[in-house]
C-alpha cells in the first residue's frame, strides 16, 4: 500500500512539473511577443515623418534577417511565415498599389529620405501572427508632405 502511494505521488509530481513548465513557457513567449510588439505599436494611429518611417522599415528588415525569414523572387521580397515575419507597406494614394518595404529599400532608402523627409505618414493597420501574437503586418498611409 505504501509502495502504491509513493508511485501515485511520484506520477502526480511529474505531471505537476510538466504543467508548470508549459505554463512558464507560455508566459515567457507572451512576454517576448509583448516586448517585440511594443516598438512597432508605438507608431499605431500616430503621424510620423518619412525619416522615422525609414527607421521602422530598416528595423523590420533587420528583424526579418535576424529571425531567418527567407526571401523569395531573387531575394527581393521576404516570405511571410506564421511565426516571426514582419511586412510593412506604404500607401501613397488611393489609386496606386501599396508599396512594400522591400521595394523602398531596393530603390534606395537615401532617395526615399530625400523625397519624403518631412512628409507625414500614419500607421492605419496592424495585423498579428495567430500562432505567436507578434506583429506580422503594418500599413502606413501618406498624409501630407
Amino acid at each position: 500500500m505504501k509502495k502504491n502511494f509513493i508511485i501515485i505521488l511520484t506520477i502526480l509530481i511529474i505531471l505537476l512539473a510538466i504543467s508548470a513548465y508549459y505554463v512558464y513557457n507560455a508566459r515567457s513567449l507572451a512576454k517576448l511577443a509583448k516586448n517585440y510588439n511594443q516598438f512597432y505599436e508605438e507608431y499605431y494611429n500616430k503621424e510620423i515623418l518619412g525619416t522615422t518611417l525609414i527607421s521602422i522599415i530598416n528595423k523590420a528588415m533587420d528583424d526579418n534577417e535576424k529571425n531567418g525569414v527567407f526571401t523569395q523572387k531573387n531575394n527581393i521580397l521576404y516570405e511571410e511565415n506564421d511565426e516571426n515575419s514582419i511586412k510593412i507597406e506604404v500607401k501613397f494614394s488611393d489609386d496606386r498599389a501599396n508599396v512594400s518595404m522591400e521595394s523602398i529599400a531596393n530603390q534606395g532608402t537615401e532617395s526615399f529620405v530625400k523625397l519624403y523627409p518631412t512628409a507625414t505618414f500614419k500607421c492605419t493597420k496592424i495585423e498579428y501572427h495567430q500562432k505567436t501574437n507578434r506583429i506580422k503586418y503594418m500599413l502606413f498611409e501618406y498624409i501630407k508632405g
